[in-house]
């Protein structure tokens, strides 16, 4: 992540899930079937300082060399703004109150 530290990224987390199968993903009256060139098989979350870092980021030459390449690989991308991030579970015990 070093060459990435200097873009202005300060968060990096990958995430890959297991494929869709009906009894692992048993939640009632929730429908998961989705077709299977629809199934998510990862996230890639990407964490800013600020909205200027995040643009500047995403317009440097070496990341929109990607976005051609990333199509054959990405069926969706989604961004959106967390203006917090809230801890439930710590050291593998329910907290009373989350934490910010």
């Amino acid at each position: 992540m070093s060459g990435l530290a200097e873009t202005g990224l300060t968060e990096l987390r990958t995430q890959t899930f297991m494929p869709w199968y009906e009894k692992l993903w048993d939640t009632p009256d929730v429908a998961h079937d989705n077709p299977k060139d629809q199934h998510f098989h990862a996230s890639l979350i990407l964490g800013f300082a600020d909205k200027s870092a995040r643009a500047a980021f995403f317009e440097s030459p070496e990341v929109k060399s990607l976005s051609d390449p990333l199509a054959s690989f990405a069926s969706a991308v989604h961004a959106y703004d967390v203006s917090a991030a809230l801890t439930y579970v710590k050291d593998a015990r329910i907290l009373p109150h989350y934490e910010e």
